[in-house]
């Protein structure tokens, strides 16, 4: 049995009510399409490279995603930057954060 429950309230002049999957779009608007190092540095709040590159972006785990979903161009011999989606890149940490934040470090 569906219980219901009628309630209201006001909004204050200014904010409005969007739906989830508009909020999303609206959000990926926002994004720049392309990150660098130094954007994905600023998302994580991590201010050094290495930890970056040994907790995530080198992390087995991670490294295999990011190649598959196509958000992550690692630096080669055609293009040595790094590049990111930012759009899937922003989702994917959101999704993940937990499990980045505490991902061990890799060996070089």
């Amino acid at each position: 049995m569906v219980q219901t429950i009628q309630i209201t309230a006001s909004i204050p002049e200014g904010f409005v009510l969007v739906e989830s999957e508009k909020f999303r779009e609206l959000e990926d608007l926002a994004n720049d399409p392309v990150w660098d190092l130094k954007d994905l540095k600023k998302k994580l709040k991590m201010s050094s490279d290495d930890t970056i590159k040994n907790k995530f972006l080198f992390n087995p785990k991670f490294e295999k995603e990011l190649k598959r979903l196509g958000i992550a161009h690692y630096p080669d011999d055609s293009f040595n930057r790094w590049r990111f989606n930012a759009r899937k890149m922003s989702r994917y940490i959101d999704e993940n954060f937990a499990e980045i934040i505490k991902a061990k470090g890799v060996e070089k």
